[in-house]
């Protein structure tokens, strides 16, 4: 559909309510052509490999950019739809797409989050299409009905039907000048309808033309049973409001063609004597365009000036720019018509499959195609690229331009939306480009940088991402060095950005971050990623590849944040940022050197880090606790052979296993639940009422959107349990090589962990441990060998949750999450249950995710309006080595959702995360440490805990 450009006076969408919940993902189909969508969301086609993701020997693995396919590249995100895509149209920040099944859905073309979705129509939306002032919507289909919309609320105004049975209408056109609809139908007519006159209201029985039968349109099926349209069980349309009105019978044209008119669009400048008179230009499947006067309409009716013959083919599509006319054919070609001269100018030969879609960008075409494939054509009329968009017919199509920000939208009957950037790719567009599309650009370079640490084989790749994480902090004004923290290690980055304001006493915030991975492999046809880990894949409104969310994306976020403030002269504060690469190896060496540069760190006043997660995937929160842990191992070794159980096996001989066993017995005891090391549980703080209370106020505020919470206190003792309470966990007992059942093992190995609490100090846990089980086994009186092995410890901590970082950080995510909500478009709900955002079984659990990443059934009311506070049961060893080495409060915010699947198969974050996280640290870095009355608010009911 032709739409206008002119979108200059609409306000930019908002969201409906504070911390809004997302709205729901469809039920999807597959990521053609690109990959199948992970598990759980599975559609009903085959997924393709494409030249960029080919199997090899070692598995998938990226290839160079030369081995894209064509504008792979130029792939923005892609949507999944519950049906497929018929229409599309694009109101400033919203996409509308009509649906198979009769849904309109919309989406944010921001963070490509569902806003609403609305059942429409009784069966297929066919066409869309937006008034010049992008306030009115229109909607038409298979059930012969017209509806009108308001655009900002998807409030239905009018509902129009025909006084004859036309069939489906297949498009519309809408002018502003005479406030008319125009529609063309499956019964080749074009009617009309002023929607300033007097309402007809229709007020007989008959009047729904899903209850009609046509003698043609509605054949008779099997033993003479009418075939009439489905609709539901009540005989109503879901969409409901509005005045449903019947068009008036001399409006209309009766054989305005002789087939279906498959489009129509609105010419200006046709006529000699009204330059800026209207005219209607109509195709249909008989190869025949009509040109209609419409300025005497509701005197003389449509006037025919004259059309153009293309014989044996079916039109499908029509463009508009003056003077010339695009036609889409079912021969494979795209003609160009002068509608001034009334003369063909030229005839392209686009594809071998019929051109179902025209845009016209810039001086040029995109033609969309029934077997997939974008063809662009330059305004000399020469094929400038093509690429395969969709496994299947494209059937709608729409240009996007947010910001600077310029996008083909295509739509198919794949069930897939794909964004595809069309914006000129030369220095001075790419210095234009909005923060989104630029953070969204290296964050995609970032993420196929290999960095694993533990794989020697990465080692090139790791320094190449610490070289490029180097490049971009120069970019943008910051003084950088690459650091060695020992031989064999990843560098690790020490960045530092200077304050642009000036007040007595500037404050210096460290940001910690890392840019390592845990490894990842695609598995082609099996059940875990979903295509190359290593290449960024956006989706239905997410970002998916392996490190996206630990902790590539919040370390980008921050960087970007800090950049926009420098370039504005709106960075309060002195930023500075240590990035390692060892993260996920244990960070071998990081304590020494932070000592050692420490001078060159300089004095810090905050710490902070972006490297955990929300509890559940809708409300905001803040991490101000994490267990400590210590890591061990035991192994008892008899320095003998291998022997066999029946030649050797005696009952008073000490078997390595079997002392094992009786050791790690003595730590769990009897029932297993408890930890038997002296004095262990003599530091552990006693529950407070404050701190009971706190729990219970999570437990609330989750269970308003968490039906599957059956049990507040259960829940309550499971957060305490997770949280504040220690834990030991026996996680593997090996014997060297695969043993039989007789064999009597020389060696025994078992590895632990304790999860420790704050107030509990790990290098006096670690010595307590080992202490033990030494003297443990000396009483068994074996004569095998122990060796217990401390292989890693980590201090807990608890953050300070009334410093001024953290009242700093809460006002930031109120800010970023809320918004007035005079300002805001509220789109209205249908009676339809929407589908959840995540599956509805529970999600593995990856580190430090929670349990409640199901769907949420949250709303405006029940949401709080506030960020959680929130502890972890997780460790992260270098937030207290980090607050305890500068003496600097640390604090903790979480970017991601509990179902990013951080460590897993398919880990992503959310695009809207992503962004608003970047958001919320931007205005941190604009206020912190800018007040000079700084007063700290008692909220201990809610947050000491």
């Amino acid at each position: 559909m032709a739409t206008s450009n002119d979108t200059t006076q609409r306000p930019r969408l908002q969201f409906s309510q504070s911390f809004r919940t997302q709205p729901t993902q469809d039920a999807v189909a597959d990521v053609a052509p690109l990959a199948r969508p992970p598990a759980g969301e599975q559609g009903s086609h085959d997924s393709q490999t494409t030249v960029a993701e080919m199997p090899t020997a070692n598995g998938i693995r990226r290839s160079t950019t030369k081995a894209h396919p064509p504008n792979a590249e130029r792939l923005h995100h892609r949507i999944n739809a519950s049906g497929s895509v018929q229409a599309i149209v694009v109101d400033v920040d919203v996409l509308f797409a009509g649906l198979q099944g009769g849904d309109i859905v919309a989406w944010s073309l921001e963070t490509y989050e569902q806003l609403a979705r609305i059942k429409a129509h009784r069966q297929s939306v066919l066409g869309l299409s937006l008034s010049d002032d992008h306030k009115l919507l229109f909607s038409t289909g298979v059930d012969s009905i017209v509806n009108v919309w308001d655009s900002s609320s998807l409030q239905r105004l009018y509902s129009l039907h025909s006084p004859f049975e036309v069939g489906d209408i297949f498009c519309v056109a809408y002018s502003s000048s005479i406030q008319t609809l125009f529609c063309g139908a499956q019964n080749s007519s074009i009617q009309w309808h002023q929607l300033s006159t007097p309402a007809v209201h229709n007020g007989t029985d008959n009047g729904d033309p899903g209850s009609r039968q046509h003698r043609f349109f509605d054949s008779l099926g099997p033993g003479g049973a009418p075939n009439l349209l489905s609709h539901d069980i009540d005989g109503t349309v879901r969409a409901a409001g509005g005045q449903i009105l019947t068009i008036a019978s001399n409006c209309y044209q009766t054989y305005a063609h002789k087939s279906y008119i498959y489009s129509m669009v609105l010419a200006k400048g046709l006529l000699e004597d009204e330059s800026k008179q209207e005219a209607l230009v109509t195709a249909d499947g008989g190869g025949t365009i009509k040109v209609w006067a419409i300025n005497n309409l509701y005197n003389d009716g449509l006037k025919l000036l004259f059309k153009l013959k293309s014989k044996g083919l079916s039109i499908y599509t029509l463009a508009y720019k003056p003077p010339f006319l695009y036609a889409g054919l079912s021969n494979g070609n795209a003609h160009i018509y002068n509608l001034v001269s009334q003369q063909l100018v030229q005839k392209v030969d686009v594809c071998v499959a019929d051109v179902a879609q025209i845009q016209i960008f810039g001086g040029g075409l995109y033609c969309g195609s029934n077997d997939g494939i974008v063809t662009n054509i330059n305004n000399r009329f020469a094929k400038v690229s093509s690429w395969q968009a969709h496994q299947g017919k494209i059937l709608a199509t729409a240009i996007s331009q947010l910001d600077e920000r310029k996008m083909l939208v295509t739509g198919g009957n794949d069930n897939t939306i794909a964004f595809w950037d069309i914006s000129d790719h030369d220095a001075q567009a790419r210095s234009q480009t909005s923060g989104n599309d630029e953070l969204f650009s290296n964050l995609r370079q970032f993420v196929s940088y290999r960095t694993v640490a533990k794989n020697p084989a990465c080692i090139g790749e790791c320094h190449e991402a610490a070289n490029f994480l180097r490049k971009l902090f120069n970019a943008f004004g910051a003084e950088t060095s690459l650091i060695s923290p020992q031989e064999h290690v990843n560098p690790l980055l020490l960045a530092r950005f200077e304050a642009s304001v000036h007040p007595q006493r500037r404050k210096t915030l460290l940001f910690y971050g890392h840019y390592d991975v845990v490894d990842a492999e695609a598995d082609v046809g099996g059940a875990k990623w979903f295509a190359d880990p290593f290449s960024l894949h956006p989706l239905n409104g997410y970002l998916y590849g392996r490190g996206v969310t630990d902790n590539k994306g919040p370390v980008l976020a921050a960087l970007h944040a800090v950049a926009e403030l420098v370039q504005d002269d709106c960075l309060a504060c002195n930023v500075v940022f240590l990035i390692e690469g060892d993260e996920e190896a244990g960070s071998r060496g990081f304590e020494k050197v932070v000592r050692d540069h420490k001078v060159d760190i300089g004095k810090i006043d905050y710490v902070l880090l972006s490297n955990s997660y929300w509890l559940d995937d809708h409300i905001p929160c803040l991490t101000f606790g994490m267990r400590g842990v210590v890591h061990a191992n035991i192994e008892i070794t008899s320095g003998k052979p291998d022997q066999h159980s029946g030649m050797d096996g005696k009952a008073l001989q000490h078997e390595p296993l079997k002392d094992l066993t009786v050791l790690l017995a003595s730590l769990i005891g009897q029932s297993g639940m408890d930890i038997h090391i002296p004095r262990f549980y003599d530091t552990i703080d006693q529950l407070q009422p404050s701190e009971l209370r706190a729990y219970r106020g999570i437990a609330t505020a989750l269970m308003a959107g968490h039906p599957e919470i059956k049990n507040e206190d259960a829940f309550t003792q499971s957060l305490m349990q997770r949280w504040r309470e220690p834990n030991l966990t026996v996680h593997s007992i090996t014997v060297p090589e695969s043993k039989t059942a007789v064999t009597i093992s020389s060696r025994a190995k078992a590895a632990l962990s304790i999860r420790i609490v704050p107030s509990q100090n790990a290098e006096e846990i670690a010595s307590s441990l080992k202490k033990v089980l030494e003297q443990q086994f000396d009483l068994l009186e074996s004569r095998n060998t122990i060796n217990v092995s401390i292989t890693a410890k980590a201090h807990p901590w608890l953050g300070k949750v009334h410093s001024e970082i953290y009242e700093e950080l809460r006002d930031a995510i109120m800010e970023v999450w809320s918004h007035d909500e005079a300002s805001q478009r509220q789109f209205a709900t249908s009676d339809d249950p929407t589908s959840p955002i995540t599956s509805p079984t529970l999600r593995a659990r990856g580190r430090r995710a929670s349990v409640l990443t199901s769907a949420g059934t949250f709303t405006a009311a029940s949401i709080p309006h506030e960020p959680l506070f929130i502890r972890e049961g997780g460790s992260i060893p270098a937030i207290s080595f980090l607050e305890r080495e500068f003496g600097a409060p640390a604090a903790m915010f979480p970017m991601g959702q509990a179902s990013d699947n951080a460590h897993l198969d398919n880990e992503r974050i959310r695009v809207e995360n992503l962004y608003k996280g970047r958001d919320v640290l931007k205005s941190l870095f604009s206020r912190l440490g800018t007040r000079t009355n700084f007063s700290l608010r008692n909220r201990a009911s809610t947050v000491t805990i």
